[in-house]
Order: structure tokens, then C-alpha cells, then sequence
């Protein structure tokens, strides 16, 4: 039975003479079993720890040597074994959280001198060098040559580059390193993203930057990316628009989308409450949605986008009685009915596609009212990038109504927090 991960071991003697530990972890491997020529049944039981400057390991008789176990953090790759004689802490970190479970398992059963029969012990040999070297936790590739086609990537993996690879899809191997927290892609021929790729779940940073990328799949937003994500690298691709979906990813800090075709944010934009720097710079930008106002930026580059020239706030009223198309499509959104082509009427089917998001989260479709407005960008961010040669920091702000109560109400508080 063997297990490799990290292992600080703490004398606990040590404080009452006034010391302290070294404190640092080093990559292990841990094995309970028998020395070799003992008895397979009566042979005494140990735990041997061996590192890469003590491969012939360190052994700890585990028969009613056993204080205690702290497994709170089980779940997490974490645990600590506490020894009687010598008295040791043996703290366990960056363990399989499975593996760990099952080791600690036997463990137990050694500690009471229970049978172990039916359990394969180690042979209590030496470790080699690869057993006991450290993971590899960054991988850098610059070249199609040194792409890892038959070797595979590490499974350790935390910081994972491809760049100038030509790449065209995403490996599938890329999508199984659990362990994955900042990803580079960029400089690639991406095209699309699969939508497995929100499962990586300790993802941190994602780059993206400089592939040929035409949308950001709604799928991406539904996964764990929501709460880990919080870089976000898209420049220099051909996207339109982000779906209403991208506002799902609420942890994000840094978001560059510079040199694309987008068009404009999500209506709920403003949800990114977190959001710290917004890079923006050359697209196709009219107008920011109303929510827009209600985030809190440090950094703020808008810079080269076809905003509407400045004057003075404008309001196109379209409100009338719904007709029952427009109540039936309102039902459809707000029960979030699922639906395709082959569910409802064609003429349903594209009104519904046709939406317009109101400030209060209610959808409207013909009866609305379209508020423009102008906002300093200095209200919402500490350092903002003129958006033009001519130092022109305001910028139109285009909000859609359902009813003249919240036309009134936005009239009011623009600023407001209520807003979805």
C-alpha cells in the first residue's frame, strides 16, 4: 500500500526546548507493509517514509503507536498523523483526496493490530529516484516539435503553456489536469472552445488571446469557472458579443477583450461586481448597458470604439397593451421554458430570440422603453483611458424598460443598486 504527496514532519518535543522546525514539505512516498523476510502474518507493521534525500526511508511501528488522526481537510488532499513514540506530526498535503482516504484506512487497522490479510502490504524497499522527485507543477511548450504527442502531460500541473503550436482544438488531455490552475493558449488557430472546458475547476487565469476565436460558448459559464476564474485574456479575436451567461462568471478581477468585433456588453454586465481592470480597446462599441454604472473599477480602457457622439439623454417610448405573442413569449422567459425550433411556432421561435433585457430582470419585445443616456466613466473606475483623441471620457448608456414604473423608478436612481 503506497501513496506519494507532500510531508512536513513536526517533532512535537521541539517547542518545550524553546525550537522551532525547519516547517517545509517535501515530496514523499509513504508505504505500510512489513520489513522484508517477516512473516506475512505475524510480521510487525510499519509506516516507512521515504524522501529524495532518504530513500531508504524513515519507519514508524504502527501498532498501538497511533494517537490521533486530523482529517478534517481529508477532502482537500490534507491529514495528520499523529505518532506516540517518537513523538511526530506527520502532516500530509497535495494528496489524491481517494487515495489518501483508503491509505489513512489501513492505517488505522495497523494501529489496532487488526488482521491485514486481505489487504496488499508493501514490501518495505527503497524508493527510486522517480518515486520521490518532485512534481512538476509548470510546463512551458513554444514549438509544434516540442508538443507532448506520446509522453502525456503531468498530472501535478498547475501552470500549463502552449504558445505558436498552431493549434486548432483543445486537447482532451488539457481538460483532465485537475490540478490546472493558469492555462496559455494564446498565439494559437483556435476557433472554438469545447464545452467541457468548465470543468476545470481550480482554473485561475485562462488566455486567450490572439486565436481566431468567433464566440465564448454560453456552456462555459455553467460550470465551475463561475467561482475560480479570474483572469480572462480574449484579445485579439473576431467575437460579436458575449452571452448574456458570461455575467455568471462573478469572481472575475481582470477581464481583456482588446481588438475584437464586439458590438457591445451584456445587459447585466454590472453583476461583475469583483471586476477591477476592463481592457475594451478597439471594437465596435456604441453603447454600455445601464448596468455598466454600477461597477467599481481601477482601471478603465475603452480606447478607439465608435461610441455615439455626446448630448443630451434621450428617451424612445414604445410602451403599449403586450399583444398575446408578447404574453406568451414573457411566459416562455420567465418560466425559463426550455425550447427549439421544433417546440413552438417559427414566428414564436424568432420573437423569442429577439428579447430585450429590462433592468428589473423582467424580458420585454415590443413594448418598451429604449433610455440613452451619458455617464462619466470617472464614477465607475479610478483610472480611465479617454476614448478618443480628443480626451472624451463620457459615454452613452442604452437602457431598455419593461413598464413605466421602472421607467420612472430609473429616471430617479440610475445609479441604483436594486438593478439586476
Amino acid at each position: 500500500m503506497r501513496i506519494s504527496c507532500d510531508v512536513d514532519i513536526v517533532n512535537r518535543l521541539l517547542p518545550s526546548f524553546n525550537m522551532k522546525g525547519k516547517g517545509k514539505s517535501v515530496r514523499t512516498q509513504l508505504s505500510v507493509g512489513r520489513k522484508p523476510g517477516s512473516d506475512s502474518k505475524e510480521g510487525v507493521v510499519f509506516l516507512m517514509l521515504c524522501t529524495a534525500k532518504d530513500r531508504n526511508g524513515a519507519k514508524y511501528k504502527l501498532k498501538k503507536n497511533i494517537e490521533n488522526f486530523f482529517t478534517k481537510f481529508v477532502d482537500q488532499g490534507k491529514a495528520t498523523v499523529r505518532i506516540a513514540e517518537p513523538p511526530h506530526d506527520i502532516c500530509l498535503s497535495k494528496a489524491d483526496p481517494i487515495q489518501l482516504k483508503a491509505f489513512l484506512s489501513v492505517i488505522r487497522l495497523g494501529s489496532r493490530g487488526q488482521d491485514m490479510g486481505k489487504i496488499t502490504l508493501s514490501t518495505l524497499a527503497p524508493a527510486s529516484a522517480k518515486q520521490v522527485e518532485k512534481l512538476k507543477t509548470k510546463m512551458t511548450v513554444l514549438s509544434r516539435k516540442d508538443y507532448p504527442l506520446t509522453t502525456g502531460f503531468p498530472s501535478s500541473i498547475e501552470t500549463l503553456q502552449i504558445l505558436h503550436c498552431t493549434l486548432k482544438r483543445i486537447d482532451s488531455r488539457i481538460l483532465a489536469l485537475k490540478r490546472l490552475k493558469h492555462l496559455d493558449l494564446s498565439n494559437n488557430h483556435l476557433s472554438s472552445l469545447p464545452d467541457d472546458f468548465g470543468e476545470l475547476k481550480q482554473l485561475v487565469e485562462l488566455n486567450l488571446a490572439h486565436n481566431q476565436l468567433t464566440s465564448f460558448s454560453p456552456t462555459l459559464c455553467s460550470g465551475s469557472l463561475c467561482t475560480s476564474l479570474k483572469l480572462l485574456d480574449l484579445s485579439h479575436n473576431k467575437i460579436k458579443m458575449l452571452p448574456p451567461h458570461f455575467c455568471k462568471l462573478t469572481e472575475l478581477v481582470n477581464l481583456k477583450i482588446d481588438e475584437n468585433e464586439l458590438v457591445g456588453f451584456p445587459p447585466r454586465f454590472g453583476r461583475l461586481v469583483l471586476l477591477r481592470f476592463l481592457s475594451a480597446t478597439k471594437n465596435q462599441i456604441q453603447t454600455l448597458p445601464a448596468t455598466f454604472t454600477q461597477l467599481s473599477l481601477e482601471n478603465l480602457d475603452l480606447f478607439d470604439n465608435p461610441f455615439l457622439q455626446d448630448g443630451a439623454a434621450t428617451a424612445d417610448s414604445r410602451l403599449q397593451s403586450p399583444s398575446l405573442l408578447e404574453c406568451a413569449a414573457r411566459a416562455v422567459k420567465h418560466h425559463r421554458i426550455k425550447y427549439t425550433e421544433e417546440d413552438v411556432p417559427l414566428q414564436l421561435y424568432n420573437f423569442l430570440n429577439n428579447s430585450k433585457q429590462c433592468l428589473c430582470g423582467s424580458v420585454c419585445f415590443q413594448s418598451y422603453v429604449r433610455y440613452l443616456a451619458r455617464v462619466d466613466l470617472h464614477k465607475m473606475a479610478a483610472t480611465v483611458t479617454s476614448l478618443d483623441q480628443t480626451g472624451r471620457t463620457h459615454a452613452p448608456t442604452e437602457a431598455f424598460l419593461c413598464s413605466q414604473k421602472c421607467y420612472t423608478r430609473y429616471q430617479k436612481n440610475p445609479y441604483a443598486s436594486f438593478w439586476k
